[in-house]
């Protein structure tokens, strides 16, 4: 619980920045975070924002009903390992757990089934050529599996790192909570020791322990998707203008910006690289939009 509590300190202590960078670093703003949180709760209603309570510890640069986002009783009815297919080459991770640039985020056999949603950083050009999401205003009950865990998600914006921050909280079929050791077995092998932490909740003033999935290679990861989603887009119109006219400099440059991903879409990308780290627990069925 020491580097919980000084996880929270740096993140009480560091300065909040409003200069938007997210194209070119992956970082976002607080007031970006809220945008791509509004989203995410618009396209997948299993996504909402938080209620404002008198149990939560509030940070003034958010809303208080815009503090973080929750999506509960997601279902978890294996555990990481028994989804994990390891291939003869395995890829190679660095000291924090990630992988190298070039190597793709491990696949499950599960994620292989539904339709390789797993984003793989070489070749996600089969994900991210549509990224015009159809949206669903129905509300989505999700009834809870019935198999032998669920989780509730949660995201919040760390300041320390200017990304947002994925924490899980466990339960069994039952009801109970599940041990630290419990969850770290719905984590990956390769990120339980060194991306995955216990922490308590930050944003709860009761005691809610949780694992946290560490942020310091988030804004890095993202910038590599960020830069895929742009390269896939421009190779598509490409495609599509090469028996077209030249265009003149000014539609070209129009064009590249509209080839970038939108800053709303943010969340949607980040919750696809955060189910190679959780492969087991089910978030990402709200993601059948792409």
């Amino acid at each position: 619980m020491i580097r919980s509590t000084l996880s929270s300190w740096r993140e009480y202590l560091t300065p909040v920045s409003h200069k938007s960078t997210f194209l070119t670093t992956g970082n976002i703003t607080p007031d970006e975070f809220r945008k791509a949180g509004d989203y995410l709760c618009h396209m997948f209603p299993t996504w909402k924002w938080n209620e404002p309570s008198k149990d939560i510890s509030y940070r003034d640069f958010l809303p208080q009903d815009k503090q973080f986002l929750v999506s509960r009783k997601v279902p978890c009815s294996e555990r990481a390992q028994a989804l994990v297919s390891i291939s003869q080459n395995e890829p190679e991770v660095d000291e924090d757990g990630w992988l190298v640039e070039g190597q793709s985020i491990v696949k499950s056999t599960k994620q292989q089934s539904k339709s390789e949603n797993t984003i793989e950083v070489d070749d996600i050009d089969e994900m991210m050529k549509d990224m015009e999401i159809q949206g669903n205003d129905d509300i989505v009950d999700i009834p809870v599996n019935q198999g032998e865990r669920y989780y509730d998600l949660y995201i919040t914006y760390s300041t320390s790192y200017r990304v947002p921050k994925m924490y899980i909280v466990g339960f069994s079929n039952a009801g109970v909570p599940l041990t630290p050791q419990e969850m770290f077995e719905d984590i990956a092998p390769d990120y339980r020791t060194k991306t995955a932490t216990i922490e308590k909740l930050p944003f709860y003033k009761n005691s809610v322990l949780s694992v946290s999935i560490h942020p310091c290679k988030h804004a890095n990861v993202m910038k590599t998707l960020l830069d895929k989603v742009r390269t896939v887009r421009q190779r598509h119109r490409e495609e599509e203008n090469r028996e077209k006219d030249d265009q003149d400099d000014w539609e070209d440059v129009q064009q590249d910006l509209d080839d970038a991903l939108r800053v709303d879409q943010y969340l949607v990308v980040f919750l696809k690289f955060i189910t190679g780290v959780t492969p087991s627990i089910e978030h990402d069925y709200t993601m059948e939009g792409w």
